[in-house]
């Protein structure tokens, strides 16, 4: 279907992508996210070579039609709302949003109450193209479980400590040797990145990454010098911490613990204001702690990983590695310390102060 021709489409939210998360919920969606989609809209109001009828009669017939064929397509039941094509601003008290190209606004809306398909009424968005979100009423809170959480990524200029010296990490591909706590130099399997958006870090506090300073923690997050900068990683991160406070709380001399849970709102902090991150995984072929600008942190574990926060093209990529993988994340292995609970690391924190 071309763009910019007039009628009522629908689009699934599977043939979407908001801030480089597929088929994110449109409650998610806010001001200034980037909006896009591809495929081919349904057109409800009548086949394609049918122009949509004139006049209020004739609109009114349309969107009666219209509510037909949705009506076929999700049940009447979970059709929560009319289709009115000459609505200039997302629903009042639904969720809806609307996109510009910079050439034309277009307004869509969710369906059904799971937002599964979104109503486009006038003209179409064009396909394949990064769209700016300029209007947006979230309607009802996204539930967490819709939000993808478990995102463990380095973020780029992060140095990484391999045999051959440091390397940038969003320049370490599959095939690259990195230098392991553990097990000393081992072989990467598998990189993936995720580019968000500031619009959705912004929507999405618990997104943002984490900055810890490079003098943040002493001893306790290294044990084998000073770090050498300050390391950004995403929330999710875990640190390795070192020393007596753990081995008497917990029994292990190191422990991992996420980098969300360090934060003090001084030395260890989230990053806000950012115009973008982009997240960027190395898995090895165990889990690893390796060091990250001085500072020894994780290696990605699929099994600490939410797999919808991966772009699908790196998600089949990791399941295509592992047999049953997707199915069963732990079959990667164990980890390579233990780690701890939001609350553990609190009592670890005040131990160690």
């Amino acid at each position: 279907m071309a763009a910019g021709y007039r009628g009522t489409f629908v689009i699934s939210v599977e043939q979407t992508e908001t801030d480089g998360i597929v088929a994110a919920p449109p409650a998610a969606i806010a001001i200034g996210s980037v909006w896009c989609w591809r495929g081919e809209a349904l057109r409800v109001d009548g086949p394609a070579r049918v122009l949509a009828l004139a006049g209020a009669a004739g609109e009114a017939e349309v969107r009666r039609r219209a509510a037909r064929v949705v009506a076929r397509l999700i049940g009447p039941a979970a059709l929560t709302r009319r289709l009115h094509p000459e609505e200039a601003e997302p629903p009042a008290g639904g969720a809806g949003f609307a996109v510009t190209d910079g050439l034309a606004l277009y307004r869509l809306m969710p369906l059904d109450p799971a937002g599964r398909l979104l109503a486009v009424m006038g003209a179409l968005p064009p396909g394949g193209v990064d769209l700016a979100v300029v209007a947006a009423r979230p309607g009802r809170p996204v539930p967490d479980a819709a939000i993808p959480g478990g995102i463990i990524c380095f973020t780029p200029g992060t140095r990484i400590a391999t045999p051959e010296g440091l390397r940038a990490v969003e320049n370490i591909r599959p095939g690259d040797r990195i230098t392991t706590r553990d097990n000393g130099p081992q072989e990467v399997l598998w990189t993936g990145a995720r580019r968000m958006s500031g619009a959705r870090l912004n929507a999405l506090p618990a997104f943002r990454p984490v900055r810890i300073g490079a003098g943040a923690l002493g001893a306790r997050t290294h044990g084998r010098g000073a770090p050498e900068a300050d390391l950004i990683v995403s929330p999710d991160h875990r640190i390795l911490l070192v020393g007596a406070a753990a081995r008497a709380l917990f029994g292990e001399e190191e422990v991992l613990v996420a980098a969300r849970d360090l934060i003090d709102g001084q030395q260890v902090r989230a990053e806000a204001g950012l115009r973008e991150v982009t997240y960027i995984h190395l898995l090895t072929a165990r889990h690893e702690v390796i060091c990250a600008n001085g500072r020894p942190a994780e290696t990605f574990h699929p099994a600490a990983a939410d797999p919808e926060a991966l772009d699908p093209a790196d998600g089949a990529a990791l399941h295509a590695l592992f047999d049953g993988l997707a199915a069963d994340p732990f079959r990667y292995g164990d980890f390579a310390r233990r780690s701890l609970s939001a609350p553990e690391a609190a009592i670890l924190r005040h131990r160690a102060a």
